[in-house]
């Protein structure tokens, strides 16, 4: 390491990062291993098909902490401080990279990044510019989080840094029109940064060549307590109405109102939401709300009263997926232990699913040239 005039700067293996005057800047490349700083950390995973994984670290001056993986940008953890050297994981994660792609953890995409479009497009198939686009179908002859090349399925050019002043992991990749099956060669970049308030953000951008359609969420998975299931936690939501889906969960276009297990107006345990469903097929959640913004854009908030851990969950789009790790099992070998039914709960905001097909659920056109990013911010009180 060496100083001069007030700058440092540190290089390793492909790696420069520079501070001062109060700016961080970090530029890695895919052999870049390890720079730490006061509030980021870049460090070598392990590795998947052959290819190193890194993972990228920020933490704010609390030390809430944020790790993501280059391969498929998956959010690998929000990390709250219980102790001076203690901190909990309060998403669901893995040990290693391969494990959130074996068969029996892949159909969750646990923590990954989804896009362009999250959830199912019926068919695989929508009209854009009066056209009739199709593409690649891997469920039921639907398209489900943009088929087996969306954005979850590749490693990210990653760095750490700040964004607006805040610690931040800056994620790149440009997706070529034949390898992901939609319409252009899309650049995407996605940021999470930490705030000092406490708040994870998630901005997903995209600029393409063509005409496409750009709805990307993050498929996290929470569990804030210290239980081995989200039974006694709460969830409340800005939402009267859901979804109605065919028995391919793809949306018929009508809206069926909350009621019963459906009405998250009130907090109450979890457990009254997912008792009277264990009888149904699903056993639990997996359901498309249509969800309405209260005071700066909150849409929801999940919460522990037994820790006293909340998210807030805070997005400018109309839906929020719920759900509730119903096909969780022992076989999974997660971080925190053996995964079993309802071991987290996932909660994905974007467009009402499949508004390619259906123009009044919302717009998710992007066009040629022009580049959209859609938000996603986490508020973590604990």
């Amino acid at each position: 390491m060496v100083k001069r005039s007030g700058l440092v700067r540190t290089a390793v293996a492909g790696l420069t990062v520079c501070f001062g005057a109060g700016v961080t800047q970090v530029i890695s490349s895919e052999t870049a291993f390890a720079a730490d700083t006061d509030n980021s950390k870049v460090e070598k995973f392990d590795k998947y098909k052959g290819h190193q994984v890194y993972e990228y670290t920020i933490q704010n001056k609390s030390g809430l902490k944020v790790s993501v993986l280059s391969q498929g940008g998956t959010l690998h953890g929000i990390y709250v401080p219980k102790g001076a050297h203690d901190k909990r994981n309060i998403l669901m994660s893995f040990k290693h990279t391969k494990q959130y792609y074996d068969k029996n953890a892949a159909s969750l995409y646990v923590g990954q990044q989804i896009g362009p479009v999250g959830n199912r497009i019926h068919n695989g198939k929508f009209k854009l510019d009066g056209k009739t686009v199709s593409v690649p179908t891997n469920e039921n002859g639907n398209t489900l989080h943009s088929g087996n090349h969306g954005f979850n399925s590749v490693r990210w050019q990653g760095e750490v840094g700040t964004y607006e002043g805040n610690p931040a992991i800056t994620l790149r990749h440009t997706f070529n029109s034949k390898y992901i099956g939609f319409p252009g060669d899309i650049q995407a970049t996605t940021r999470y940064v930490v705030t000092d308030n406490n708040q994870v953000k998630v901005l997903m951008s995209a600029k393409s060549t063509k005409d496409t359609v750009f709805d990307p969420t993050i498929h996290a998975y929470f569990n804030l307590g210290q239980e081995k299931t989200i039974q006694n936690q709460e969830l409340t939501m800005n939402s009267t109405q859901r979804l109605q889906l065919n028995k391919e969960k793809v949306p018929t276009g009508k809206l069926l109102a909350n009621t019963g297990a459906y009405d998250f107006s009130k907090a109450k345990p979890l457990k009254e939401h997912l008792d009277p469903l264990m009888k149904t097929k699903e056993q639990g959640f997996d359901t498309m709300f249509k969800v309405s913004q209260g005071d700066n854009d909150q849409i929801a908030k999940l919460s522990d009263p037994k820790t006293d851990r909340s998210v807030t969950f805070l997005s400018q789009r109309n839906a929020l997926v719920v759900y509730s790790g119903n096909a969780i099992d022992k076989k999974l070998q997660f971080e925190s232990g053996p995964g079993r039914q309802h071991a987290a709960i996932a909660l994905e905001p974007q467009t009402l699913p499949d508004a390619v097909n259906h123009p009044s659920f919302g717009d998710v056109s992007l066009k040629a040239g022009e580049t959209k990013t859609k938000e996603i911010t986490y508020q973590v009180d604990y």
